[in-house]
């Protein structure tokens, strides 16, 4: 097979952007000034001149070189000046590779249980699509897939996850259910982003607490959260409301009084204080004020309690199952 010289077609310019008109390349056999045969066509019909000159943009022309040489480069300018001298530049072996005759390595694919997100809205062969419908055998009538080639990925979510339906109620074993025509419930990711396990083999990470995520949040298969959430009073941040009462315009207090001789609880014995706080009648000493009181109020209330947008910026894919 021939290979191409990778600086062929490509024009080479000068310090001063210059094309280098007339350059040279030498083609030698390895350690040597001994001449190479370097060729115009990948059929090696017609070989070049030694040196191969550039062209009027400093490109050189196609140069195919035979695969398993070993050579050395010279360049040059028109006038001789040395550009590059490289010895020892082996050619590729252009021949393709032989791929092993046995099968792959198990651990190389994906294996049945393995989830997959993929543009499509359909799902590939050999994986179905995590909605929460159910799969089991052809004669089953499952709901996503009723198939035979659904039994490892039955058995397999039925032994991994005791908290996925079987219709009809689980039986003794996974091969006793999927025998009996009975279907399995696929996990369901519909409208739901993936979350790790707070725990997952290790301390908890106190990130995503069962109080938080409103389930078990070691549980595989669990769901929680919410897409919409209303603040409870706990919630809502410490905060004062400010005001002031309204003018109800001039107003009297009718307050007792006690005469000069003592008595009291006549007509007589009552004053009342007009807005100025004068006394209208002023035959009677000791007046008796009132004390000091508070007037209470109550501000207008806003809002209409409703939830808020709880949904953190997502995009749609779908999710699939390995068969």
């Amino acid at each position: 097979m021939a290979y191409l010289w990778p600086m062929s077609l490509i024009p080479r310019y000068d310090e001063s952007g210059k094309p280098l008109v007339g350059a040279k390349a030498y083609f030698f056999d390895q350690g040597t000034t001994t001449p190479m045969l370097v060729y115009t066509t990948a059929a090696f019909s017609e070989p070049h001149d030694h040196p191969v000159p550039a062209n009027s943009r400093g490109a050189w022309p196609a140069v195919f070189i035979e695969e398993g040489k070993t050579f050395r480069l010279r360049t040059t300018t028109a006038d001789g000046v040395t550009l590059d001298d490289v010895d020892g530049i082996s050619v590729p072996t252009l021949e393709p590779p032989e791929f092993p005759s046995s099968d792959t390595p198990p651990e190389q694919l994906f294996q049945t249980g393995h989830l997959m997100s993929r543009w499509s809205a359909t799902a590939p062969n050999g994986w179905v699509r995590c909605n929460g419908r159910t799969i089991g055998a052809a004669a089953s009538g499952a709901t996503e897939r009723a198939n035979a080639d659904c039994e490892d990925l039955f058995i397999f979510l039925w032994n991994n996850d005791v908290n996925l339906v079987v219709s009809g109620g689980r039986g003794g074993t996974a091969n006793g259910d999927w025998s009996g025509g009975k279907q399995i419930a696929l996990p369901s990711f519909r409208g739901r982003a993936q979350v790790g396990p707070d725990s997952f083999g290790n301390s908890a990470a106190g990130v995503l607490t069962d109080a938080v995520f409103g389930a078990d949040s070691d549980l595989l298969g669990a769901v929680g959260g919410a897409a919409e959430h209303t603040l409870t009073t706990g919630q809502v941040p410490s905060h004062t409301h400010t005001g002031t009462t309204s003018s109800d315009g001039n107003h009297k207090h009718t307050v007792p009084l006690r005469a000069s001789d003592g008595s009291a609880g006549s007509d007589m014995n009552r004053l009342q204080v007009g807005t100025t706080g004068q006394s209208i009648i002023s035959d009677f000493t000791n007046m008796q004020e009132t004390g000091a009181h508070t007037h209470t109020f109550t501000t207008s209330s806003s809002g209409d309690g409703g939830a808020h947008n709880n949904v953190q910026p997502s995009i749609v894919v779908t999710t699939f199952i390995k068969l």
